[in-house]
């Protein structure tokens, strides 16, 4: 019976860990090269650092996670904190972006962790 319990209350301490959010999304219109950036703010209000290991959209073929002008294995985002995706740091690339992507269309994004969460969020395509 106790080792019932000790799994049960484990189990729950697992699952009532605060969720994993992606925020304020967008994308910059495609370029004739067939790339487009995307930039968002990642939430991890846990108590370990997550890393996002790979992101895929319907609209593109492959989604490479960039920091600056550098290809990364992952993005870090600190535990109980938050991390904005920017030009200059981190962010994701759209790589055979399969149609351009016009100012005022959506995209969803989805991005997964080494831990296997999976975190999805709509961008909003905006003019260069």
């Amino acid at each position: 019976m106790r080792t019932f319990l000790v799994a049960l209350l484990l189990n729950l301490i697992v699952h009532a860990q605060p969720a994993i959010t992606a925020s304020d999304a967008w994308i910059a219109e495609s370029g004739a090269d067939g790339t487009a950036a995307a930039y968002l703010s990642i939430s991890n209000p846990t108590m370990y650092d997550i890393y996002v290991v790979k992101a895929t959209s319907e609209a593109a073929g492959k989604i490479e996670l960039r920091d600056g002008d550098k290809s990364a294995k992952d993005i870090t985002v600190p535990s109980y904190g938050s991390l904005e995706l920017t030009a200059a740091g981190p962010h994701l690339m759209l790589m055979d972006v399969k149609q351009a992507l016009k100012a005022g269309e959506n995209v969803t994004l989805t991005l997964m962790t080494d831990g296997g969460v999976t975190i999805v969020t709509t961008a909003v395509v905006k003019a260069r």
